[in-house]
């Protein structure tokens, strides 16, 4: 006795989940990706998928490391590139919660109901026109609850996730690339032109500023703060002072006054588009944003 095995078979098979749960997971967690990317990693999901069919002396805990890990991983990096160590955990996780849930739910089509059995009988030749109006609408019965409640988890993930974004900040020529929160509760304006303003930590102007920029940013500073500071002692660039913004801000039980800088442009990239905004004003934050290091950046409402 002897198992035949097709390999071409189980490329194309595996290549369309593959693709399918790639597609779903960037759709969940709103990443950039292209679909010469996503089909590069659906077709090393199917070689994958190949190589543990034609090896069969795999055992078990090498036959998941292999797909569930390695393969999963290797997956991400192609369709989404690189990404930071918490990030990555977390799309091999919802990768895989995806996974096991439309392996589950076509493993509950094919083996508990007659599906199979028509799947065959088209393997064999057999049309389809002995299909009962019965199984028909037994079929979206099941299918429309089974939408329903995949809709609904899709929406939920939705709106408990954090909607971060690939943001670029541009300034004299200076670029950097950073990720950014878009908080609905951002409610900060300049006072003279009205126009929103976005967050971002000190961190960030290492690389976006030049050092007498940078330098000039640390007297501004040391003025707001009420320290033994005259605007004439500081001997700032004119087209700094230009670009600097003093911008009132009130929270619970605290107010006060944030510096902030003219940028150039600001481009958010949401996955389905770039959006450009020109001459935002960037509050500068000395504390972090985020614990866990996930943005660096917090967008207001009416940049996208």
């Amino acid at each position: 006795m002897y198992l035949e095995v097709y390999p071409d078979i189980i490329f194309i098979l595996n290549f369309i989940v593959d693709f399918i749960l790639i597609f779903t997971l960037k759709k969940v967690n709103r990443k950039n990706s292209s679909l010469f990317r996503m089909a590069l990693a659906a077709g090393l999901g199917g070689l994958s998928a190949v190589i543990v069919g034609v090896f069969l002396w795999m055992n078990m805990l090498l036959r998941f490391l292999l797909l569930y890990i390695i393969t999963s991983i290797l997956m991400i990096f192609i369709a989404f590139g690189r990404l930071k160590f918490m990030d990555l955990l977390k799309q091999v996780i919802v990768l895989n919660l995806i996974t096991y849930f439309v392996g589950g739910l076509m493993n509950s089509i094919y083996y508990y109901t007659n599906f199979r059995l028509y799947l065959m009988k088209l393997g064999e030749g057999i049309s389809f026109s002995n299909i009962s109006w019965k199984f028909v609408g037994c079929v979206f019965l099941i299918l429309i609850p089974v939408a329903a409640l995949i809709i609904w988890m899709l929406r939920w993930y939705k709106n408990n996730v954090p909607l971060t974004y690939e943001v670029e900040l541009v300034l004299d020529g200076r670029k950097i690339n950073t990720r950014g929160l878009l908080d609905t509760g951002n409610c900060l304006y300049d006072p003279i032109y009205k126009r929103p303003v976005m967050v971002m930590e000190d961190t960030l102007m290492e690389d976006l500023l030049s050092s007498e920029f940078r330098k000039d940013i640390e007297d501004a500073k040391h003025y707001l703060e009420g320290d033994d500071y005259e605007t004439n002692q500081w001997n700032m660039n004119a087209k700094h002072l230009l670009r600097l913004r003093f911008i009132p801000y009130q929270s619970v039980g605290k107010s006060g006054m944030m510096l902030g800088i003219n940028l150039d442009k600001v481009l958010i990239h949401t996955g389905k588009e770039t959006i450009c905004n020109e001459k935002v004003i960037a509050a500068i934050c000395d504390c972090h944003l985020s614990t866990k290091d996930n943005y660096h950046v917090i967008l207001h409402k009416e940049l996208l």
